[in-house]
Formats: C-alpha cells, sequence, structure tokens
C-alpha cells in the first residue's frame, strides 16, 4: 500500500495534523501532544480507496546517522508531506525541506512532495498569500541552484482550526488513486444528468474528498459537505 511521510521540523504541527484528520482529535487537544521522538507508522484502511501508510517522523531526524535506512523508506514512499509553520523564521525548515527532497528524489524520482505551510489561522489574508509566495520562491530557488528544477513542489495553505488541511489531505491522497480520471468521469455524469451543483465522494470518516467532479472545488460548499457528513454519523449514532 501507499506509504505517505510526515516530515518537518520538531512542534511544525506534524502529529496534530496526523490526529486531527485521523483519529478525530479536536484541534485544542493537540496543544497537549508530546513531541515526537521515533518514527511512528499508523496504518489508514478505511475504504478500499483510502488505504494507505502514515509515518509520522521525529524533527530532529539525522540524514547522515548510519542507522537512517532513508533509502529503504524512501523506496516505497508515494508521498512525502512536508510541514512548515508559517508563524515561525522558515529558513531552518527551507534548509531541511531542500535536503529532503533531494535526498529523496535521488532515491526515489516518483514521490509526490507535497508541503503544508501550516499554521496560517494566525495570519492575515495578505500575510498568508505573501508567506506562501516567498516559501515558494525560496524552495523552488534552492532546487534550481543545485540543478533540481525538475522536481515539482506543491503547496497548500493549511490550519487545523478549519477545513483547509481535510482539503490539503484529500488533495495528497487523490495523487495516489490510481482510478482518480475514473472517478472524476462518473462523477460529471452523475451531476451532468442529475442536476446537482457539486458531487464529492467522501471518505466518511476522515472526511477526506477521494474525488470530486471537474468544477473548481469551493470551500464552503466542501465544508458544508463535512458538517452534514458529521450530522448524519451523529444522528446514526443516536439512532442506529
Amino acid at each position: 500500500k501507499p506509504r505517505i511521510l510526515l516530515m518537518g521540523l520538531r512542534r511544525s504541527g506534524k502529529s496534530s495534523i496526523q490526529k486531527v484528520v485521523f483519529h478525530k482529535m479536536s484541534p485544542n487537544e493537540t496543544l497537549f501532544l508530546e513531541s515526537t521522538n521515533k518514527i511512528c507508522r499508523e496504518d489508514v484502511s478505511n475504504s478500499s480507496f483510502v488505504n494507505f501508510q502514515i509515518w509520522d517522523f521525529p524533527g530532529q531526524i539525522d540524514f547522515f546517522d548510519p542507522t537512517f535506512d532513508y533509502e529503504m523508506i524512501f523506496r516505497g514512499t508515494g508521498a512525502l508531506i512536508f510541514v512548515i509553520d508559517s508563524q515561525d523564521d522558515y529558513m531552518e525548515a527551507l534548509a531541511r525541506l531542500h535536503l529532503t527532497v533531494t535526498r529523496a528524489y535521488k532515491v526515489n524520482p516518483d514521490i509526490n512532495f507535497e508541503i503544508f505551510i501550516h499554521k496560517v489561522d494566525g495570519l492575515s489574508d495578505d500575510h498568508k498569500i505573501e508567506t506562501q509566495r516567498d516559501i515558494h520562491q525560496r524552495a523552488n530557488d534552492d532546487l534550481a541552484d543545485a540543478g533540481l528544477e525538475k522536481i515539482h513542489l506543491s503547496f497548500y495553505l493549511t490550519s487545523i482550526y478549519d477545513h483547509s488541511i481535510f482539503e490539503a489531505f484529500s488533495k495528497v491522497v487523490q495523487k495516489l488513486i490510481p482510478q482518480l480520471p475514473t472517478l472524476e468521469n462518473l462523477l460529471n455524469i452523475f451531476i451532468s444528468n442529475s442536476g446537482i451543483e457539486k458531487a464529492f465522494l467522501f471518505d466518511v470518516v476522515s472526511k477526506i474528498y477521494i474525488a470530486t467532479d471537474s468544477t473548481p472545488v469551493d470551500m464552503q460548499t466542501y465544508e458544508l459537505c463535512c458538517d452534514m457528513i458529521d450530522v448524519v454519523i451523529d444522528i446514526s449514532c443516536i439512532y442506529g
């Protein structure tokens, strides 16, 4: 099954993301999480499509430690999520991102590199855009300087206090689903024949959407669908 790695500096929010998305922990509870000091692996097998492993890495991992077999780890990886704390000075994070991406790419050029610019709930809209632009520019400049322009990085603004983290994780997971074009096509046919405005195929447990039709995703519509899933689950728990 595909492997998703969660990497980033200490206290960047990696474990909180995993707990909120896959364990239904409330964002406020994550404030009490201990810092991760070893690689934590978790199987996510909610459905035939949402079926992968998440490896949560400690922030202080040392690529030069002889006991760290990064070749074995990167070889079986589908996506590498690198979490950057947007409210912190991110120069050290960018240096670690560059080291991580270049190491991983040498071992497995097929990895999807996903950059979560995290904790953006504390930033104004203008500051969010500026931070994303700056991180995007610096990360790609670092790759260009190393002659690695062909490595593609995807960037997402995320927070555990709204639905942005679920949407970002949805995009990451979709890239690992080989049947995605077929599912999108089926949803397009469905909405064109039913008059429905927008269709999502959800993993109910995590509220990740596995596919949607080809019309643009409106965040409010996605949030409404997530809230409806919560309502249905709550009612079924009472009457089920």
